[in-house]
């Protein structure tokens, strides 16, 4: 899924500012509740007004695009790196709004509700934990988040007899998909 605030190709870790789409739903308050016009100049206080509906809009946006990529996060996290502009997206809306606990909440489900579960391998719930290290650390540098949301998994692993085993297996390179567990440690 392509991101949606970083331009392709760039590499950029700062999203562009939001596009002209935000602009003509802007000009269009603009005429709603202003009745701003082009025979009409804007008084001073109308141009306030509508700076503070832009950045409400702007806010409004960010919130709806973290609670959309929140809601995929597990996803997100097991296609890291490729999904790694998502994740920038989705650090650079959490930035602009108050939705960390909400992360934290829904990530903590999904883990435990898709992978912490005898259905799962152990090497495939190595794998993810492994992809969650890096992601998490993309999105939130002070792994506050990582050390949260994980701990599920650290504990369930502790349960599973075979974890020691695909533990050494990865290390050495005898297990396929726990091959960066030798290079993450």
């Amino acid at each position: 899924q392509a991101a949606v605030l970083v331009p392709a190709g760039t590499g950029a870790v700062q999203p562009a500012e939001p596009g002209p789409w935000i602009e003509r739903v802007v000009g269009w308050l603009g005429k709603v509740f202003l009745q701003d016009n082009p025979t009409r100049p804007t008084s001073p206080e109308a141009g306030n007004t509508l700076r503070r509906w832009r950045c409400h809009v702007q806010r409004f946006f960010y919130r709806i695009y973290a609670t959309l990529r929140i809601e995929e996060l597990f996803s997100i996290i097991r296609d890291f790196p490729d999904s790694r502009p998502a994740i920038e997206d989705l650090k650079y809306c959490l930035e602009r709004t108050d939705q960390r606990q909400q992360l934290l909440v829904s990530l903590k489900v999904a883990l435990e509700t898709r992978l912490l579960h005898p259905g799962v391998n152990t090497c495939d719930i190595i794998t993810l934990y492994i992809s969650a290290i890096k992601a998490l650390r993309v999105l939130d540098p002070s792994m506050v988040i990582l050390e949260v949301a994980c701990e599920p998994i650290r504990r369930y692993l502790r349960t599973r007899e075979d974890t020691v085993r695909q533990i050494v297996a990865g290390l050495t390179g005898d297990s396929d998909g726990t091959g960066d567990l030798a290079v993450e440690l």
